[in-house]
């Protein structure tokens, strides 16, 4: 293009053009650009373009020139903002050029202006409106999603992410099949094909929203156009999990109601208030207590006519208008056959805005068996107060220590003439002194507790002042409708005097026997003085051995009364043997070891309350089997003998004999922990040793 040509373009207008110098003032402009920003050429000629560039734009515009400076370009182009003469904005669309000297260096640049503020408000325009109706989309409380014709995920709404605890990320992309609860799929696939058909569809489904969770929606599903084809499905689901959750609890609940209703044992119905009476609605309930066949044939009958008296309608009707209520108002009713029956009428009014009746809710309740009952328990009651006042035992009931009844045995027992002698008084005045605390105690623990209070044996004051001795019980009771105990006493002063008898016939019986463990132990010890005083330290050893394991007493007992006597069987055995001061022959040894079963022999005479027999007889067994007379192992040892036997070992090898001196408690204790579960009892060892290691006992041997 010559330069005749340019001028001539130059000057037609059809672009906006300019020419620039490097320092980016104006050379010339056409009168497009002057049009388009509100400025003759002359008032441009003196401007450059940073007087006219919208400030935010500058340094994107001056980064494009440098390089075109530099030769690093030749030519850029750029959208910009620039400033109208009347201070508006002009958005445009810039193209440059630049032309070089021969040394390279810009000579000056040719930039078309292209004025593109109708499209940039446009697209703005286009912009907002997107953003507005994807603000809508995103925020509406619906879940909203698009699908494409494959059934995969398009579009997926900030409230679907939320019921369906997914992100869109997650699902863009996907098939929709694994969001759908297994058991709606194939229905919900049939829609969707029918959707891709061009038909709106409305279903519900539900889908699941986490691990073995599920929400029920309600969906409108559309078909998405574009060209004029179908080329996906739009939907909206609703969120009805509790609407649907909340429809079948009422329905469940008006089923339970309408059961209940139907099939509650007491008659329900609904009348008018008049005098006669129609029923609105009624019970199977109430048509069975009747008569009647079905709730159906008892609406055809007037209320008034199920009343015996006329009369105890008018006064209920009258009860009803005054106190808009009544509540278990006991009446006679006739059914069908005419028989007669008492029930108790429960029924409140509902008025209309000018206070009339507009109907009767009520409950009947058949009351012939209570009636009945009532009957029975009068009779009942008067049968059981005949049998308190003439039991034997002295029966007392209290409310608060105060006595508000008596039978005649409690006259009896505290000396009272009559009823009014004691009635009013406090109980806890008869207590004696030495009981009082204990029986106020046992009261109050009573009456918090609700439970009955086992008997204990107490002394009470009758009122000439002498003393009695009781045994009593109590219970809590209600008595005319207060808190009340009921108190139980029996002389016990002729037990007592037989009790003390037997004591004392057993403290004879105890001492008869000690003096004839003496005697036996005694008989041991002549004919073997060498061991003069071994059974009685053995005994004494035992005991504290046995209490150490905390076994019972009456354990210890029969152990203390059994190692007395373990070496009883030796009053058989030769003198000569038992104080021989060499080692035994085999033959004199198997005599020695006779003892326990002659021991046995002696003792199984005396009847004795403890195995002290069985006690002796073992007491020289061993755990492995290796003891006599019998080679008992383990557990086939009582556990007294095993006791006996580590103690009797003890004591022995502490003790000086005639064909040996003592070996001392070393050796001794070093015998029993050696063979520690082998010859003797792991458990009777380990607190033999204990004993000794914490000092908490010394043999006299030693």
């Amino acid at each position: 293009m010559n330069e005749k040509q340019f001028d001539n373009y130059f000057e037609l207008g059809l672009i906006g053009m300019a020419i620039i110098t490097p320092e980016m003032g104006f050379i010339d402009v056409n009168n497009y650009v002057c049009e388009m920003l509100g400025y003759s050429k002359d008032e441009l000629l003196k401007k450059k373009w940073s007087d006219i560039t919208y400030p935010d734009d500058l340094e994107t515009n001056t980064d494009f020139l440098t390089k075109v400076l530099s030769g690093e370009i030749d030519g850029y182009k750029l959208e910009k903002r620039l400033i109208h003469s009347n201070g508006s904005i002009v958005y445009v669309s810039i193209a440059s050029k630049c032309t070089r000297k021969q040394d390279g260096s810009v000579n000056n640049l040719l930039s078309l202006v292209q004025d593109i503020t109708k499209r940039k408000k446009a697209e703005e325009s286009i912009r907002q409106s997107e953003l507005k109706y994807r603000t809508v989309v995103e925020n509406a409380k619906e879940m909203i999603w698009q699908l494409d014709r494959e059934g995969n995920f398009v579009f997926f709404n900030r409230y679907a992410e939320e019921i369906s605890s997914k992100i869109s990320t997650d699902w863009k992309g996907k098939d929709f099949s694994p969001a759908v609860h297994p058991d709606d799929l194939d229905s919900v696939k049939e829609i969707f094909i029918d959707t891709l058909n061009g038909n709106v569809n409305e279903y519900e489904v539900r889908i699941l929203v986490g691990m073995n969770e599920t929400a029920e929606l309600r969906v409108q599903t559309l078909p998405v156009y574009t060209d004029g084809k179908v080329t996906g499905t739009l939907s909206f689901g609703k969120d009805i999990t509790e609407e649907n959750r909340s429809r079948r609890a009422l329905k469940t609940s008006e089923e339970r109601y309408r059961s209940l209703l139907e099939n509650i044992p007491v008659g329900v119905f609904r009348s008018t208030g008049d005098q006669g009476g129609a029923f609105i609605s009624v019970n199977p309930a109430l048509a069975r207590m009747f008569g009647f066949e079905s709730p159906k044939m008892m609406l055809r009958s007037k209320v008034s006519d199920c009343y015996r008296n006329i009369e105890d309608r008018i006064r209920f009707i009258n009860i009803i208008r005054k106190e808009g209520s009544v509540s278990g108002h006991e009446v006679q009713f006739k059914r069908v056959d005419g028989s007669i029956f008492w029930g108790s009428l429960t029924s409140k009014a509902t008025l209309d805005e000018k206070g009339r009746i507009l109907y009767l809710d009520g409950i009947l309740e058949d009351i012939m068996e209570r009636k009945s009952i009532q009957e029975a328990l009068q009779e009942s009651e008067e049968r059981y107060r005949r049998l308190l006042d003439h039991n034997p035992a002295a029966i007392v009931v209290h409310v608060d220590g105060k006595i508000v009844y008596v039978n005649k045995a409690s006259l009896d027992l505290v000396a009272a003439s009559s009823p009014e002698d004691a009635l009013g008084k406090k109980i806890f005045d008869f207590v004696h002194p030495d009981y009082r605390e204990i029986v106020i105690d046992r009261v109050k623990l009573c009456q918090k507790n609700g439970k009955f209070a086992h008997p204990i044996e107490e002394k009470f004051l009758r009122l000439d002042g002498k003393s009695v001795d009781v045994e009593v019980t109590a219970i809590p009771i209600t008595y005319q409708g207060q808190p009340a105990s009921q108190v139980v006493f029996w002389d016990i002063t002729d037990r007592k005097r037989a009790e003390d008898s037997i004591k004392n016939n057993l403290e004879e019986l105890h001492r008869t026997l000690e003096g004839t463990v003496d005697a036996l132990s005694s008989a041991v010890e002549t004919r073997d003085p060498y061991t003069a005083g071994h059974q009685k330290e053995v005994s004494r050893f035992a005991c504290v051995v046995a209490k150490e394991m905390n076994l019972p007493e009456e354990m210890i007992e029969g152990l203390r009364v059994a190692s007395l006597l373990h070496d009883i069987g030796k009053i058989k055995i030769p003198a000569e043997i038992l104080s021989k001061p060499a080692v035994l022959t085999d033959i004199e040894y198997a005599l020695i070891k006779t003892h326990p079963q002659a021991g046995l022999d002696i003792l199984k005479t005396i009847t004795f309350p403890w195995p002290v027999g069985k006690i002796v007889l073992q007491h020289q067994e061993r755990m492995d089997g290796s003891g006599y007379p019998n080679g008992l192992k383990g557990d086939e040892i009582c556990l007294e003998a095993r006791i006996l036997g580590v103690t009797d070992v003890v004591e022995a090898m502490c003790s000086h004999r005639p064909y040996r001196s003592s070996l001392g408690m070393d050796k001794a204790l070093e015998e029993i922990t050696q063979n520690r579960g082998i010859l003797y009892d792991e458990e009777v060892v380990d607190a033999c040793l204990k004993l000794f290691r914490e000092e908490k006992f010394c043999l006299c041997t030693t």
